[in-house]
């Protein structure tokens, strides 16, 4: 009802879209060459970022022991796929959601794959489009990698037809095995509510934090349809809407789908998906060094196996030692905090002092040697800290204002004084923030009661 509303929820929304995001992680698993039946443990998780633990839970905490990535994707397993996230990585899911047609903002944090990145229905729509198109985005031959429904440009007497045009952005058969597990997610999984009697369909449910969110994201090879469900104006959890029961994507979302496309698919002939073609497959043994997968060596401390189609994945050997530890990532912590992190694998750090520039924070890691994920020795590791050649910042919040004129004078800081009503006399606020760098020559404003 525009008239109610001028904010139009298909295309400017943006919500997280929950599991409907795990099959960007999928083909981004299929373009490094790994192949479906790659398996991982279907537990709770608790996987090491460097910087801190991200701690992964299945919905109903329900888990199958293992399960390779077409069961996975089957149940929507977020253990299995917080796992494959981390391995393909999540900046390279970002891009095959971006090259697919997603075009809001996407950081790329590791949990893209479970759909905390906010999105708008049409554009998550195009994007399966892609799926169900054999791999090919649809463009406009004149507005490109914008999906805008505009079919001529006039400009004087000049007129140029925006025709959609393929581009491809996944292998055909990259494709179409999404296309055989999605499938089997509705006639099997999560989203068996959205199955048609004539013909078949494949999707992808998702379900948000305290249900907040519900998608169901499905397609045939003539139609692709995304349906959201939630509460426009506010993120309400919708925990008893459905017959009393959770609303999730397997509910009133394919329940929805399922009604929209009977009518939209009356007067179009069944088509089937075409299948994938078969491809032969090998096991490697793999350990991460660095943004890298090499081949296990013999004797890295941690290895997985994944299974790769035939001629993909690593070829070079990682140089594992007996002795290594993975490195975290301690850049922008204490010094104290850092040590402590290092000392917790264990590591030990050789510690060199960059001089501080004016209000930086003091005592910060800068920079590392080497970088998250590299593997060495325990006493390899180098932290950049920053130093301040001119002492710090004091704190004189507290003290009287004679006293704290004398400290920044003698640090050559220049006080910048102001009054608010009180008797005290004394420091009530300071900016800049004690601690940081002083340096000569910076104002410091003091706001004093009085």
């Amino acid at each position: 009802n525009y008239r109610k509303s001028q904010f139009n929820l298909a295309v400017q929304s943006e919500r997280q879209p929950g599991s409907v995001f795990k099959p960007f992680v999928l083909a981004t698993a299929l373009r490094q060459g790994i192949s479906p039946l790659t398996r991982f443990d279907s537990e709770p998780q608790e996987i090491d970022l460097g910087d801190r633990f991200w701690v992964v839970s299945n919905y109903d905490d329900a888990y199958v022991g293992s399960a390779d990535l077409e069961q996975a994707t089957i149940h929507s397993d977020n253990a299995v796929y917080a796992q494959l996230t981390r391995l393909v990585g999540a900046r390279k899911v970002a891009e095959t959601a971006k090259a697919m047609g997603i075009q809001s903002r996407l950081r790329g944090y590791y949990s893209i794959g479970l759909g905390t990145e906010a999105v708008n229905p049409l554009e998550l729509a195009r994007a399966y489009a892609a799926f169900a198109n054999d791999g090919k985005r649809i463009d406009g031959a004149v507005l490109g990698n914008r999906p805008r429904v505009i079919e001529t440009i006039t400009e004087g007497d000049t007129e140029r037809r925006n025709a959609p045009v393929g581009r491809a952005v996944l292998a055909a058969a990259e494709a179409q095995t999404v296309n055989s597990i999605l499938q089997k997610v509705v006639s099997q999984g999560t989203g068996v509510r959205a199955q048609l009697p004539d013909r078949p369909v494949a999707g992808k449910t998702g379900t948000t934090e305290n249900y907040g969110d519900a998608w169901f994201v499905g397609y045939t090879p003539q139609l692709v349809v995304a349906v959201w469900v939630g509460y426009p104006e506010t993120l309400q959890p919708m925990l008893t809407e459905f017959e009393g029961e959770a609303v999730a994507g397997g509910t009133y979302p394919a329940e929805i789908w399922k009604a929209f496309a009977e009518v939209a698919l009356v007067d179009l002939e069944p088509e089937a998906f075409t299948d994938p073609p078969y491809r032969s497959i090998e096991s490697k043994l793999v350990a991460r060094r660095g943004d890298r997968l090499l081949l296990d060596n013999g004797i890295c401390s941690t290895r997985l196996e994944v299974v790769y189609f035939s001629g993909r994945g690593p070829s070079a050997s990682a140089n594992c030692r007996d002795d290594e530890v993975e490195v975290p990532d301690v850049v922008g912590q204490t010094l104290a905090s850092a040590e402590s992190r290092l000392n917790g694998q264990p590591l030990t750090a050789e510690v060199v002092y960059k001089p501080a520039a004016a209000l930086q924070r003091a005592g910060i890691v800068v920079d590392q040697r080497p970088r998250r994920g590299y593997a060495v020795p325990f006493d390899e590791v180098i932290l950049v800290v920053t130093k301040p050649l001119h002492g710090v910042i004091p704190n004189l919040v507290g003290r009287k204002v004679d006293d704290a004129r004398a400290r920044l004078e003698r640090l050559q800081l220049e006080p910048d004084v102001t009054y608010v009503e009180g008797t005290s006399g004394a420091v009530v606020t300071q900016r800049p923030k004690p601690g940081l760098a002083a340096a000569p020559g910076i104002r410091v404003e003091l706001v004093v009661a009085r």
